[in-house]
């Protein structure tokens, strides 16, 4: 009896082998419901992530600077930066749970956006940085909403539900914090701008003391 239970198992091992062959990158003995469409726009979203926790860091590091040193704004943005490799992160483990394979390619800056935040000639101030923030922010949200509407035309639930309560709840909330940044410090700007460097210096201090 157990012999023919071991050849029972044994056989379905290499049914699920050879299926998984078939489905390239697919691993059947996990998969349920799980389309091969839908793993291929979380890859593209894990990518998005990194991207965008990739330029956070360099804002980070810019602000850091001695001949810059707004360490409020610089704290701000890496933060930012490992709250994006932490979706990142969420989303490599739940496709490993579902049975996909979380591919790897090169950061493509200029895929991550509508406009490409490095383009921006002159790129230096706080109000620049939290105007690119909120452009990222926004396109990220719009894919993730793409992605929850391909979630439900696929009939895919656990992914809208996973989508709804660990990612677009941080997205709606992000877009109206860094909104709100963008629109203060544009006050400061407003005018002829005399004003800008104290009133982000204040801004700043005010960053310091949120995080502290």
């Amino acid at each position: 009896m157990e012999s023919a239970v071991m050849k029972i198992l044994a056989l379905a091992v290499l049914a699920s082998i050879a299926s998984a062959k078939q489905e390239k990158d697919i691993v059947v003995a996990v998969q349920q419901n799980y389309k091969p469409e839908i793993d291929n726009l979380l890859i593209e979203q894990i990518q998005r992530e990194l991207t965008a926790s990739y330029i956070y860091q360099a804002y980070a590091s810019y602000f850091q600077r001695a001949d810059v040193s707004l360490p409020g704004i610089q704290k701000f943005f890496a933060d930012a930066s490992l709250e994006e490799r932490g979706h990142a992160e969420k989303l490599i483990d739940y496709v490993n749970k579902r049975g996909g394979h979380a591919k790897f390619d090169t950061l493509d800056v200029s895929q991550s956006t509508t406009q490409n935040p490095a383009d921006r000639e002159g790129w230096k101030e706080g109000l620049m940085a939290f105007e690119d923030a909120l452009v990222i922010e926004r396109f990220v949200n719009a894919k993730l909403l793409q992605l929850h509407a391909e979630a439900d035309t696929a009939g895919d639930g656990h992914l809208g539900h996973i989508l709804e309560h660990d990612f677009l709840d941080e997205q709606v909330h992000a877009i109206y914090e860094i909104g709100q940044h963008v629109f203060r410090l544009r006050k400061f700007a407003s005018g002829d701008g005399r004003n800008y460097k104290l009133g982000e210096y204040l801004f700043d201090e005010s960053l310091q003391k949120k995080s502290a």
